[in-house]
């Protein structure tokens, strides 16, 4: 069987590892991070389970695709996702007044019932991939015909085929001198752009469960506690500061701008930054497409005569969804190319 080392165990490496693990091969997935998930990222307030938890990456995910469809309708009914339906409001600011309105924005949004993290643990060990994590790589060098991946502790492991799911930045890093001839890694600083997300415990907003802003330091604002369906008098809001104010200050440390983007929120939606506790703070590098972002009809990158691909959602147009069709457009190509050995 082809030796495969997927880098990256977010909703790409996932998809990748799926789709190859059912054409009978057996990946290996490797994550620095300590837990799968990437950008689909989880925390809870304590370490026991029933703590209340809250997303501070991606919020939710939405479907286009029919083969993307029918995972989420298979794991809505495993209950491994459930639909999200908050109140939404738009936010603007006009003439030195935050205006609030009902948003028409209706669509149908996917959460994870305990985070979009445990969405991606779970559907891993459902299919019965290995995965390490804690596996911080190095570098991926050329030996031979196969594939040299070197690791952080200065251990090493061979593999035929090596499919790295990173951001650009970091997949052009791995690849080293072999990245100069990689057109979908021309302009890697530029794939993905940045934002800083803050995680406060707030009160509760009566009408609204989510806001989009349309001006001012913010993108977006979702209550985790409405999704995680409980209720009092306090819930978890992740806020995400606008792409604009992110690149802007992709140098200064999050926890430096939070009492700037808390003010922010509770002035838009008439509280107190006083009554509000920040709980985390995250400075995303690379979360949002990008101005040099390659063509998402690419899907991803691939070289199977040299046993490598790479994919991620900043080769397919952003979102979780395209994170997952990148992925497995990946394995279709190196399946196609190789069959079984």
């Amino acid at each position: 069987m082809t030796d495969i080392v997927i880098i990256g165990a977010g909703v790409a490496g996932m998809a990748a590892a799926e789709h190859l693990s059912a054409a009978g091969y057996s990946p290996r997935l490797v994550d620095k991070a300590a837990r799968p998930g990437g950008r689909c990222a989880t925390r809870r307030v304590a370490a026991d389970r029933d703590a209340d938890w809250f997303d501070y990456g991606a919020q939710y995910f939405t479907v286009r695709d029919d083969g993307f469809r029918a995972l989420v309708d298979a794991d809505l009914r495993a209950g491994r996702l459930v639909h999200w339906s908050p109140a939404i409001a738009s936010a603007e600011r006009v003439a030195g007044t935050w205006l609030l309105t009902p948003s028409p924005d209706d669509r149908e949004r996917l959460i994870g019932p305990h985070g979009l993290n445990v969405w991606v643990r779970q559907r891993l060990q459902a299919a019965g991939l290995d995965v390490a994590t804690e596996r911080h790589v190095r570098r991926v060098v050329a030996e031979g015909k196969r594939w040299r991946v070197e690791y952080a502790d200065g251990t090493a492991e061979s593999a035929d085929v090596v499919v790295c799911t990173p951001p650009a930045v970091q997949t052009a890093a791995l690849l080293g001198p072999r990245a100069a001839g990689i057109d979908a890694l021309a302009h890697p600083d530029a794939a993905l752009a940045a934002c800083h997300s803050v995680v406060v415990r707030a009160p509760a907003l009566a009408e609204r469960q989510a806001i989009f802003f349309k001006s001012g330091r913010l993108s977006w604002v979702a209550d985790n506690t409405h999704k995680a369906g409980r209720g009092g008098e306090h819930h978890l809001w992740t806020l995400h500061a606008d792409a604009t104010f992110s690149e802007a200050e992709v140098e200064t440390p999050t926890a430096e701008l939070a009492d700037l983007l808390v003010s922010e929120f509770a002035a838009a939606t008439a509280q107190r930054a006083d009554d509000m506790e920040i709980v985390r703070t995250h400075r995303w590098r690379y979360a949002r497409p990008g101005g040099g972002a390659p063509d998402a009809d690419d899907l991803c990158w691939t070289d199977t005569a040299a046993g490598l691909a790479i994919a991620g959602d900043w080769l397919a147009g952003g979102r979780v969804e395209g994170a997952w069709l990148s992925g497995r457009e990946a394995a279709r190509r190196l399946i196609a190319a190789y069959a079984l050995d």
